[in-house]
């Protein structure tokens, strides 16, 4: 799940210079290390970078955040906050590993039948 020194092949960038305004749909992993507003959804994993800001929504099978997220994540298998992370909003997912540093504002859910977790199920305050 989390391996260190992983291989990953990233076929879709969105460039440091970039600002997209709109949904991001691709079945390949997807780093974005630019401004998005709008939803990001792709059935491989999808790395947000330090230098990265997603404004929308998240669906990806793995989720890796080092810059920032406003939005909420659905990662179907595992999700990864590094130190530099800030993410504000809910988050479904089968594992999550926040590491001391990140910050997070939001309500999550765990569990391996993420994919049968709808929105409204997420315990409120």
């Amino acid at each position: 799940m989390f391996e260190k020194n992983r291989n990953v092949l990233i076929t879709t960038l969105v460039g440091k210079t970039c600002k997209i305004t709109g949904n991001i749909s691709t079945k390949e992993s997807i780093r974005v290390d630019g401004y998005v507003k709008g939803n990001l959804e792709t059935e491989g994993i999808a790395c947000i970078s330090e230098s990265a800001s997603l404004d929308g929504d998240i669906i990806a099978n793995e989720v890796f955040v080092s810059g920032k997220v406003n939005g909420n994540i659905k990662a179907f298998k595992a999700m990864e906050l590094e130190k530099s992370a800030v993410v504000s909003g809910d988050i479904l997912t089968a594992k999550l590993h926040i590491h001391s540093g990140a910050i997070y504002n939001g309500k999550a859910v765990m569990g391996d039948n993420v994919q049968n977790v709808k929105k409204e199920q997420i315990p409120s305050e």
